[in-house]
């Protein structure tokens, strides 16, 4: 192998030590030790795991840069920098080490290898011969390389494969349903008019159907989150509800709003524990709003920052029987599902990022619904129980707390309900009236997802040795460094979530009505308010693409860690687990990181529409919208750059979220 060929290949630039006679000298990629110059290159690179891995040494004479011909040249590979160090690089015994062979006259000389699994490995060389001499001081150096996850190429060929079957098939039904209905909804086509999903959402078994079997899922892992295996990458609980649920859910809220909450077994237990005790009490008009459900989504977060709650079974086991003990518990003493509206913890980010979604259902006509006073849809009738969310549908205009659970279409006696596409986001600039609480959880997610993002980085522990020299710990009399750590990662994560975002919005929303004057500007809390909604594309497209992520990364290790609970607690046999699945993604990270680009673009073109529509709708004239909307666009710009710097940094090894 000459050369040329290695020379394609980035230049591996890492520090470890060189060792000439006494002792480590510090060196890169080209160690100057004694009269030569030693260079590291690999093929491919990075290296991959379990393939056949090609490490050239290339030796010049220092003097005259010539290339250093008929050497003996062994190398040994460490994974641990203690077995080195341990060892003193003592090559009295060579049966570790093989032998580099000499591939031309320009000095290269070559090693084929297979590493079996990922990890920063040790290259350590001896040479004891060059240009047909023997040396009387052998030259020691030494390098590190990095060796990365196989991609799993069969794994992300099936999932291209299904996904462009799915959308190929969705669109020739689709096509095929418009050429064969027509739709009885003025603004659009209506999905209810396709016989077999009305008949869906009319019948009272459907709904179950989904509800049911997830319940018993959920059973099910909160058994394994107690008494099975207490790591986080093999216990299964803690895969597929923060590997796979919460990373998948995201997407779900963007293409179809809630429809998770219609088949929520949390949300069903709350829902049916009402239905039996059949309460009278409503929930205290004060507190339906979205701050209860705030609070404790943030405290959450928090939670999970602080003690690591997506990697710790028994943890995530726990918090889940609060929240169904709290679902039921509410249940019990209020009317229908008001702890989904209300108390929910991901309720509210649910609902605001559901305002994104392409789809909604709404009155066909509002006339048919005016003339027609006794209100079925929220009271029910015989043929249903009304809207277990507390929604009036003719007064309906966001996607905020529908969750097609289909009550409305079951009980509307004029066939007055639609299920139809519109554009996406539409809600934010159609809906009458915005509210503080929603646009306050908007903020926040921005500043949560900012800093939970930069909580996974590699270079997040650097940030926070600076941060903490800045906590007087002696003046409070803390001596412990965790407690330390606790304290001032907690201050940054409520200034950022609380103070600094929220603060920026509110600092543009007070220039917004300097820049337009007293007699144009609508105060600042509204103002604050109501372009608060334009900046949910710019947390959401954080989200997305953090959770895309994770979602194609880490989501395989669900196959082998299924095999294991199949093979410990059945009698069944699932086969040998092949944890190798688990390091290989989905896709590789070059095209995931394009898509998180485009998924940023794409989100940034939505918030400056929204606002936009927003400036459009709430001031007089073009003019004033411009001035109204101008620092607006540029917070908008600075967060969006923020979510593309942090997302060019490199996570951390392994972080399941």
């Amino acid at each position: 192998m000459s050369l040329n060929r290695t020379s394609r290949n980035t230049t591996i630039s890492f520090f470890l030590f060189l060792t000439v006679v006494t002792g480590p000298v510090w060196a890169s990629n080209a160690a100057l030790v004694g009269n030569y110059q030693i260079q590291i290159f690999t093929d491919p690179d990075p290296l991959i795991a379990g393939r056949e891995a090609i490490i050239v040494l290339k030796i010049l004479r220092a003097d005259d840069n010539k290339p250093a011909k008929g050497g003996r040249i062994y190398v040994n590979t460490k994974n641990s920098f203690e077995a080195i160090r341990s060892s003193g690089l003592n090559l009295k015994d060579n049966s570790e080490y093989k032998i580099a062979r000499e591939v031309d006259e320009f000095g290269n000389y070559e090693l084929r290898t297979i590493f079996s699994q990922p990890d920063t490995y040790y290259i350590t060389t001896d040479i004891r011969e060059l240009e047909g001499n023997p040396i009387a001081v052998s030259v020691k150096a030494a390098f590190t390389i990095p060796v990365k996850r196989a991609v799993n190429t069969s794994l992300r060929l099936y999932f291209i494969f299904f996904t462009f079957l799915f959308i190929t098939v969705t669109g020739v039904y689709a096509v095929y349903v418009r050429k064969k209905i027509t739709s009885t909804d003025a603004d659009g086509f209506n999905f209810l008019d396709i016989t077999w999903i009305k008949r869906l959402l009319q019948s009272k078994y459907i709904q179950p159907a989904f509800q049911i079997p997830l319940l018993i899922v959920l059973i099910i892992l909160l058994i394994l989150a107690f008494v099975d295996v207490q790591d986080s990458e093999k216990n299964l609980s803690v895969i597929v509800i923060w590997t796979l649920w919460w990373t998948g859910i995201i997407f779900t809220f963007v293409l179809v709003g809630r429809l998770w909450c219609y088949m929520c077994p949390v949300g069903a237990l709350s829902e049916w524990f009402s239905r039996i005790f059949r309460p009278y009490r409503i929930f205290p008009a004060k507190l339906k709003n979205l701050w209860l459900a705030n609070v404790m989504f943030i405290l959450l977060t928090w939670l999970d920052i602080q003690i690591g709650v997506v990697r710790n079974p028994l943890v995530t086991g726990w918090i889940l029987i609060a929240i169904t003990a709290m679902a039921i518990t509410i249940g019990i003493f209020y009317q229908r599902r008001t702890f989904c509206r209300y108390l929910c913890p991901i309720g509210g980010l649910i609902g605001i990022y559901s305002m994104f979604s392409a789809v909604e259902l709404r009155s066909k006509d509002g006339e048919v619904c005016r003339s027609h006073n006794r209100k079925d849809c929220y009271l029910g009738n015989e043929s249903g129980i009304g809207c277990p969310m507390f929604e009036v549908i003719p007064k309906m205009d966001s996607n905020n707390f529908c969750n097609f659970c289909g009550e409305c279409v079951k009980v509307c006696p004029r066939n007055n309900i639609t299920i139809r596409i519109r554009t996406f986001f539409k809600d934010v600039w159609t809906t009458r009236k915005k509210f503080l609480d929603e646009t306050a959880l908007a903020v926040t997610l921005l500043g949560i997802t900012i800093f939970v993002t930069g909580d996974m980085l590699e270079p997040w522990a650097g940030w926070m040795e600076s941060a903490m020299k800045f906590f007087p710990a002696q003046l409070f009399g803390i001596e412990y460094r965790y407690s330390v750590e606790v304290i001032t990662k907690s201050i940054l994560f409520f200034s950022i979530s609380l103070i600094v975002i929220p603060g920026m919005i509110l600092l543009a929303a007070a220039l917004s009505n300097a820049f337009v004057g007293r007699q144009n500007h609508n105060g600042l809390k509204q103002t604050f308010t109501t372009f608060g909604y334009m900046f949910i594309p710019i947390g959401l497209s954080m989200h997305l693409a953090h959770n895309l992520g994770h979602l194609l990364n880490e989501s395989a290790v669900i196959l082998p860690s299924l095999q294991r609970v199949i093979n410990t607690y059945t009698i069944f046999s699932a086969g040998q687990p092949d944890w190798r699945i688990a390091s290989a993604p989905l896709i590789d990270s070059i095209s995931l990181y394009w898509m998180q680009m485009a998924l940023f673009l794409i989100f940034y073109v939505f918030s400056l529409y929204a606002g936009y529509r927003l400036a459009v709708n709430n001031y007089q004239d073009s003019h004033t919208s411009f001035k109204a909307l101008a620092p607006m666009i540029f917070i908008s710009f600075v967060l969006i750059i923020a979510n593309v710097y942090l997302l060019n940094l490199p996570m951390a090894p392994r972080h399941i979220h």
